[in-house]
This record gives C-alpha cells, sequence and structure tokens, in this order.
C-alpha cells in the first residue's frame, strides 16, 4: 500500500508539472487553437446584439448593381450614396472596413467625402503595412516596422476618425483583437475607435464623475461631445483619454464603480461603462464569438441604395436607427470570399469569418462586457496545481477500477463546468491540458506507483517474516514501512475456525508420538483446501486450527473462495475419517467475515502475527453453534452477501454466548451445482418451517420440523422442535422477535 502521504506528492507532482506545462507556449496555443474551439462549438450560436449591423459588400451586390465582382472597382459615388442613406436612417455611426487607397474619379471621391463629412459619424480604415527598416538586408522582428497607409486625403480630412485593424493571417487562427496597436503607435484600433464614437453620449455624465471624483483632470477634457466631433478630434480625445487613465491607474476603477452605483442619476449608464472598458489596462482581449459566418446581421450592400420607396425598405431603413454599422467584404460562398480570416468557424467548404464581421463582433463584445475571460497565470497555475492534487490523491488511495472510474466522472463535471463558465460568465477555463494531459497521466502513474510498491511491501514482509511465517501467508500480508512491533493494522478478513469432535478422547487412548503423527494427517487434509483457495494459516491450537483471507477492501471474491475451500475441507475431512476408522476426527467449521486488526500481538521477545477483533471471536462462536445445531459448516449472512451458487439453508438469528448483537447463521451445504434433490427440498421445507418459528406460530412450526425429522433425523429441526415444544408450554420471558439467546459456548 502506498505510504499516506504518496498521494500528496504524486499530486503536487503532477499538479506543478501540468500547471507548468499549461504555461508554456505550446499548451497555451494548443488550448486556444482546439480547446477554445471545442467550447464555442458545444456552446453553440447565440444572439449577438441588437445595437449593430454589417452592410456586406458581396457578389449578390455586384450581380444586382450590374457591377464586376470586385469591389474596389466599384464607383465611389456608390458609397457616397450609401452613406448618405444611412444618415438619413438615423444610425449613430458608419465604419468602413475597406481601405480607399487609391485616388479614383474625382467628382466621385469629392461626393463620397462630401457625404461622410456631413454624415460626421464615419470611421475609415487604415492599412497597416509591414516594410523593411531603411538600414536592413534581412526580414526579421527587429528590422521590419509597420506603416500606416490611410485613405485617400479627402476622404481621411472628412472622417471622424481613421483607425487600423491588425489582425493574424491564415494559417493562425484569430482569436484575438486589441483595442490599441502597439506598433501603429498605440493608435485606436477600429473596434475601440467605433465604440468610442457610439458612446459619445455618455460624455455629460463622464465629465459630471470626473469633475466628482478628480476635478483638476476633468478640466483638460473638450468642454462637450460636439466639438469633439466637429473638430475632427475623436482620435486625439482617444490619445488624451488613454494618456489620462495610465498616469491614473486608480482613476478608471474609481469611475467605473461610481457608474455602477444605482443612486447616482446618469442618461446614459450602459453606453458610459462601455466606454470606460475600452481603456482597461489589458488591450489584448479574446473575442467571444456569436457563431459562424453572417451570425451578425448582415444586409446586402444593393438593398440599401436602391431606389425604393417600399413599405419593406422604408421599415428596413428605420430599424438601423441609433445602430452601429460596419461596412466591408463579407461573403456567403467560399469561392468568392476575398476578406476571410481563420477562426472558430471557419467553414468545412473553406468559408472563413470576414474582417468586417470579426471588427464589428469585437466591437460587440466591447459593448456588453463579453469578451471571453482566460484565467490569470497565477489563478491558471492554481487550478491546475489543485486538479493535479486531487488527481493524485484518487488515484493513490483508491482501487485502480475505481480510481479510474471517479475519475472519468471528475472529468466529466469538469468538462460541464468549465461550459457551464464558459456559456455563462465567458470565463475560460483550461480544457485540454488538464482533461486529456494531467489526468491521465497522474492516473497512470498513481495505478503503476501503487503497483511497484504493493509488490515491494510484499517482498518486504516475505523477507522480514520468512523465519516464523507460512509462505503462503507471506504473499497475502501487506503492511507500512514499520519495525517488528507489537500493533498492526486493520483490515477486512475473512475468518475460518475448525474443531475437531472426539480429539479429547483421541488424545487420552494414543502415545504422543501415535496423536503428533495422526494430527499432523489431519491437519494437512484441512490445509489443504484453504492453501488451494488462498487461504493463510493463522493458528493452531490442539484440534482447532484458524485461516484467515485478508484484504484491504471488502472482497466478494474472497468471500467465494473461502466459502469453497470450506466445503472441500469438509469433504476432506469425511475422506479422512474413512481412511482412519478408528480414530475418526469430525470437524466443525464456522466463517464469519469483517474488520480484523492483523499484525504483532505479545510482547518483546515474543511475538505473533495474527488476527484479533470480534470478528475472531464471533467466529470462534459460530463454529461452536455446530454442536448445538448438529451442523458441521455454519456461516454468517455476511459470508452470503451476494454469493448465490452456494446451496445453503437459514440457521435462524442468535444472540451469541457472550455477545449483545443478533448474527443471522446459514448451513453451508455444498455448492448449488452438486446440491441433490433431497438437499434442496430439506433447505425449503426447513426455511418454512423457520419463518412458522420466527413468527411465532409454535404448533404448527414444531409439526413440520418433526415431519423432517421422521423423513431425515435432521439434527437442526430436532433443536427447533424442541424449541417449539418449550415455548408451548412456556411463552419466552421477552416479546418474542425471532431472535434465539445462547446463554452457553
Amino acid at each position: 500500500m502506498l505510504h499516506k502521504s504518496k498521494w500528496l506528492i504524486l499530486g503536487l507532482t503532477g499538479g506543478v508539472l501540468g500547471a507548468l506545462l499549461a504555461l508554456s507556449p505550446w499548451a497555451l496555443k494548443l488550448e486556444e487553437d482546439t480547446g477554445l474551439e471545442w467550447l464555442f462549438h458545444q456552446r453553440g450560436a447565440i444572439a449577438p446584439p441588437a445595437e449593430l449591423a454589417i452592410i456586406a459588400i458581396d457578389k449578390r451586390s455586384a450581380d444586382n448593381l450590374g457591377l464586376p465582382n470586385e469591389p474596389e472597382k466599384w464607383p465611389r459615388q456608390l458609397h457616397a450614396e450609401l452613406v448618405s442613406q444611412l444618415t438619413t436612417a438615423g444610425v449613430k455611426s458608419i465604419t468602413f472596413d475597406v481601405l480607399f487607397k487609391t485616388p479614383r474619379e474625382p467628382q466621385q471621391d469629392q461626393a463620397f467625402a462630401d457625404a461622410v463629412k456631413r454624415a460626421n459619424n464615419v470611421i475609415l480604415f487604415e492599412f497597416m503595412k509591414k516594410e523593411l527598416a531603411s538600414h536592413s538586408t534581412t526580414a526579421d522582428l527587429s528590422t521590419t516596422i509597420r506603416r500606416r497607409i490611410p485613405p485617400i486625403p479627402p476622404l481621411a480630412d472628412a472622417a471622424a476618425a481613421l483607425a487600423p485593424f491588425p489582425l493574424p493571417k491564415v494559417p493562425l487562427k484569430v482569436s484575438q483583437f486589441w483595442s490599441f496597436a502597439a506598433d501603429a503607435g498605440d493608435a485606436a484600433t477600429l473596434p475601440t475607435a467605433t465604440l468610442q464614437l457610439y458612446t459619445l453620449d455618455a460624455f455629460d455624465d463622464f465629465r459630471t464623475l470626473l469633475q466628482t471624483l478628480a476635478p483638476q483632470l476633468a478640466a483638460n477634457l473638450p468642454p462637450s461631445q460636439q466639438e469633439v466631433l466637429e473638430e475632427r478630434q475623436l482620435t486625439r480625445f482617444m490619445h488624451q483619454l488613454k494618456r489620462l487613465f495610465a498616469d491614473n491607474p486608480q482613476l478608471l476603477k474609481q469611475l467605473t464603480a461610481a457608474a455602477q452605483e444605482p443612486a447616482r442619476q446618469l442618461k446614459h449608464r450602459k453606453q458610459l461603462l462601455a466606454w470606460l472598458r475600452i481603456y482597461q489596462m489589458r488591450h489584448s482581449h479574446y473575442l467571444n464569438y456569436y457563431g459562424p459566418p453572417r451570425t451578425i446581421t448582415t444586409i446586402p450592400f444593393y438593398q440599401i441604395i436602391q431606389s425604393d420607396h417600399s413599405a419593406d425598405f422604408q421599415a428596413q431603413l428605420a430599424a438601423l436607427k441609433g445602430k452601429i454599422i460596419f461596412v466591408g467584404y463579407s461573403a456567403e460562398l467560399q469561392w468568392e470570399q476575398k476578406d476571410g480570416f481563420y477562426s472558430v468557424y471557419s467553414r468545412a467548404d473553406g468559408l472563413d469569418i470576414s474582417g468586417v464581421e470579426i471588427a464589428a463582433t469585437a466591437t460587440a463584445n466591447l459593448l456588453q462586457g463579453e469578451t471571453v475571460q482566460p484565467l490569470s497565470p497565477i489563478s491558471h497555475f492554481t487550478l491546475l496545481l489543485l486538479w493535479g492534487a486531487l488527481i493524485g490523491l484518487i488515484a493513490a488511495r483508491l482501487p485502480a477500477i475505481i480510481a479510474t472510474l471517479t475519475t472519468l466522472l471528475l472529468m466529466g463535471g469538469y468538462f460541464l463546468l468549465t461550459l457551464s463558465l464558459f456559456s455563462g460568465s465567458h470565463l475560460w477555463l483550461p480544457l485540454l491540458i488538464p482533461l486529456l494531459i494531467q489526468a491521465p497521466l497522474i492516473l497512470f502513474a498513481g495505478i503503476i506507483w501503487k503497483h511497484l510498491d504493493s509488490v515491494h511491501e510484499r517482498h518486504k514482509i516475505h523477507t522480514a517474516f520468512r523465519n516464523y511465517l507460512p509462505e503462503q501467508e507471506i504473499h497475502r500480508l501487506t503492511q507500512d514501512d514499520a519495525p517488528l512491533a507489537p500493533g498492526g493494522e486493520l483490515r477486512y478478513g475473512i475468518c475460518l475456525f475448525t474443531d475437531a469432535a472426539q480429539y479429547t478422547q483421541l488424545s487420552e487412548q494414543l502415545p504422543p508420538d501415535k496423536l503428533g503423527a495422526l494430527m499432523n494427517s489431519y491437519y494437512e487434509t484441512i490445509f489443504t483446501p484453504i492453501h488451494h483457495h488462498e487461504g493463510i494459516i493463522s493458528d493452531v491450537v490442539g484440534d482447532a486450527a484458524m485461516a484467515l483471507w485478508p484484504t484491504i477492501q471488502p472482497s466478494q471474491k474472497l468471500r467465494h473462495a473461502a466459502c469453497c475451500a470450506a466445503i472441500d475441507l469438509i469433504d476432506a475431512v469425511e475422506r479422512f475419517n474413512l481412511a482412519h476408522p478408528s480414530y475418526q476426527l469430525p470437524t466443525r467449521v464456522g466463517m464469519h467475515c469483517g474488520e480484523i486488526l492483523l499484525g504483532n500481538v505479545g510482547a518483546v521477545g515474543r511475538l505473533e502475527y495474527r488476527a484479533t477483533g470480534d470478528v475472531v471471536n464471533t467466529t470462534s462462536r459460530i463454529e461452536g453453534m455446530n454442536k448445538q445445531l448438529g451442523t458441521r459448516l455454519l456461516v454468517s449472512d455476511d459470508i452470503l452477501q451476494g454469493l448465490d451458487d452456494f446451496q445453503v439453508r437459514p440457521m435462524g438469528t442468535f444472540i451469541l454466548a457472550g455477545k449483545s448483537r443478533p448474527i443471522t447463521l446459514h448451513e453451508l451445504i455444498c455448492r448449488r451445482s452438486d446440491a441433490s434433490e433431497a438437499e434442496r427440498q430439506l433447505s425449503e421445507q426447513f426455511a418454512t418451517a423457520l419463518q412458522l418459528f420466527k413468527a411465532g406460530n409454535w404448533s404448527d412450526a414444531d409439526a413440520l420440523f418433526k415431519t423432517i425429522i421422521d423423513a431425515s433425523q435432521d439434527p437442526p429441526s430436532n433443536y427447533y422442535s424442541q424449541l417449539c415444544q418449550q415455548f408451548q408450554r412456556t411463552q419466552p420471558a421477552h416479546p418474542w422477535c425471532g431472535i434465539i439467546n445462547i446463554a452457553t459456548k
């Protein structure tokens, strides 16, 4: 058995190794690429916020407008019309995830710029191009720079803001976005610039809170929302706020706490909280995808600019009022895709999610405060450390099968908990490392270690007790690494007692040498079936012997083996008596099971390795009941639990001599397959009579017992017949409950 502290060593070792592994770049990538994808697909698609919509530049629009399927060649007059229509519809903001870097027909470029300027709520995309530094000849991370490529000047001057949106390219899976681009001078990215523009209605609420908490800082802000927009100062305003919070680290927490106070009268509380989320210290966020491509409301480009005055068209425009609008490439089929990124929802046919959908998703996540939240490194490490310790405890302390089943149940529970937290709170717990690597390895290591430890312990026992214990017994024992001394360990054990009748008479008749030879032959007869069925001989005194089947946990298999040994022992004694007709030793056997103390009994200089405990004493009493009942082999009810392949008959419930608790006894006759029809009928008739006896129906019970006696001269029936006659003459002293008190051994 493993030392009691070894589970801690195993668990902590597995926990530390798993935690360190989980923090490695390889494991983090595995969790992000595979574990996170599993969670998204198990959670399923969810409803995106109603505040956003996408205007899709797609093939369907090109076909309806009679234009080439190359959006960069579309007349910019169409974009001017789109902005005008959306402005008329009352949208809150318009974000183009399209780069207009090349001048086209001047009149149309100007018309587009004029529409953007009139709208005063349009954010345009600026591209970030990676280039070699001017002094470098080789491309690596230290020699490349990113150059921002803005749209053409008329558009750049007219837009409310310009913003980049850097994302990794295929084959990397897009799982994160940045609120500020570090390699673009900490410029606000497309999602955060869009959200800041959308939440500017909360400007007065923000200024009021800032004046309350830090009035000296509020003086440096623009006086109003209108000034930020009219002066095209959105980007500069965001830089100002970023520096403000960087210089005053506690201010953002104070403002957030104040904005959440119900007692404060704020007109735009939700927008203000979304505003503050933009400037969290962590500028890298995990995307909380709402579903596969086009889960966010997507409207084809042509449906907005069509010259249609129908009620449906007007209703569609009216539904866009107050919304955040993103405009960009969004394909319906893989072969028409022009702007796709590999993600957890990339389809099997090759259709990826578009850049404009990612930008809209990022904005929606920040708006609702529902980005995916990974554990902090410390929490990540602690979780896997505790998980490893738990699996280590299970692997080290439970039997292999139970440990495996328990671990599987825990793994299922962990997965459900992880999925629940991800679905409900967007909290992302590590999945693959604890379930597919950490738990199986620790469980396997625990089982192997326990097996090797058990082999080692048995070898130590064999060496230590070889001089005074039988070989078979040594191999059945286990114990801690402890010196030989009085004491022992609690074990579950099956105990078997034998006693030879007529031994006293034989000891008077035979000289010691002949008696010794006879008893050696007798003991060989009874020891052989015990050893054959993996029992050990614990004690021998005169004509009595005690055998044990000890184990750590209750074992139905060992109880079955002990019953087989007892039956074979009775058969072997019958053959012995036939071979020695002048010196017969009829043998009575009793069996019981339960907790025993197995170890050294005695004192310094004289030790015996034996079992002690109530089970041993009770087994001796059970064996003695054979004499009163006239049986040969009695076993307790505990022995027969779950065993149905033996022919038995109930002998009743007794409070044995010197005991206070009742015990139910059975006569173990033979293996069921060997039982004769007469033995089966006898068992059934006796059981019926015994039920009448227990019910207090003395007369009917006595009649049935006498019937059995007349047919087979059955000693147990004679015992009960006498009791029935006694109870008919004199009722039991106490209220009858079917239990017989035995006064003498």
